[in-house]
């Protein structure tokens, strides 16, 4: 599956972090998403999007929780991810990259498509 930014294409990223700082978390433990749009050369934070806070008893439908969330999202950046979820992710169009470090380095490296 192809990665990256078409020229002109408008996208959004959803990244799991605990800080908004770092990709730190895992696809499916993650409370909360933090969402960019990239057009262009531009990186914006549009917003926070948080998983309900249900306990939750069977592994699937933790990751399942998280992709519910993230729909509308091109690629999902996280620290670790199962092979289930990144499957359906791609299954539903979507890039999974498991990578960490700053958030800003984690988009850079997708957007480069490598």
């Amino acid at each position: 599956m192809k990665w990256g930014l078409n020229m002109g294409e408008k996208i959004r990223i959803a990244v799991a972090s605990s800080d908004g700082k770092t990709v730190n978390m895992h696809f499916g433990d993650a409370l909360h998403f933090f969402i960019f749009e990239v057009e262009g050369i531009h990186v914006n934070f549009i917003e926070l999007r948080e998983k309900e806070k249900k306990p939750l008893q069977e592994h699937a439908d933790r990751w399942m929780q998280s992709l519910n969330i993230i729909t509308d999202c091109k690629a999902i950046l996280c620290s670790k991810m199962g092979q289930e979820p990144a499957s359906k992710l791609e299954e539903e169009g979507m890039i999974p990259l498991q990578c960490s470090g700053t958030i800003a380095d984690a988009i850079k490296y997708y957007l480069k498509g490598k």
